[in-house]
C-alpha cells in the first residue's frame, strides 16, 4: 500500500506536478519532497535550537514594528559544521521575511520591520545544518487605532 502524501499549498502541488511530469511522478516522489514549511518541525523546546520571539503583544492595524527572532535562550553555535542555516517569519501560514546566515560570522538573531492588518499568530523557523526546523509562535494582538 502506498502512503498518502499531503500537499500543503496549491503553490506545492503546481510545482509538484510540473516538475515530476504529472500525478504519476508526485506519487513517486518521497514525503520529505513535497512538505510544506510546517509538516517536518522540531515542536519541543530546545535551550539551544527553540527561536525566541521578541515582539509586542499588541500593535495598531498598519503600524511598522520590530520583531526579532533569536534562535535558543542560550547562544547557539556558529560553526562551520553546526550552524543556523536560515531563520523565517512567518503571520500565520504565509511567509513574510527570512534571513539567509552563513556559519562562523553571522550570529542567529535577526530583526525583520513588519505591519499586520489583522491579529495574527507569528511563526519564527530556524533551520539549523543539521537537523529538521525548529519553530516558536507568538500572538500579536491588533487594534483600529
Amino acid at each position: 500500500m502506498r502512503a498518502t502524501r499531503v500537499l500543503t499549498s496549491p503553490a506545492a502541488l503546481a510545482a509538484a506536478f510540473l516538475l515530476t511530469g504529472g500525478l504519476a511522478g508526485i506519487l513517486a516522489l518521497p514525503a520529505a519532497a513535497l512538505a510544506g514549511p510546517f509538516d517536518m518541525l522540531q515542536t519541543e523546546t530546545n535551550a539551544a535550537h527553540t527561536p525566541v520571539i521578541t515582539a509586542p503583544d499588541h500593535v495598531k492595524a498598519g503600524q511598522p514594528f520590530d520583531v526579532t527572532v533569536s534562535v535558543g535562550k542560550k547562544p547557539h553555535p556558529s560553526e562551520t559544521g553546526h550552524f543556523i542555516r536560515y531563520i523565517a517569519l512567518y503571520a500565520g501560514d504565509v511567509e513574510i521575511a527570512r534571513a539567509d546566515l552563513t556559519p562562523t560570522l553571522a550570529l542567529p538573531t535577526v530583526t525583520f520591520k513588519v505591519q499586520l492588518a489583522t491579529t495574527t499568530t507569528l511563526r519564527a523557523l530556524s533551520a539549523p545544518n543539521h537537523s529538521a526546523a525548529w519553530v516558536a509562535e507568538k500572538k500579536v494582538a491588533v487594534t483600529a487605532d
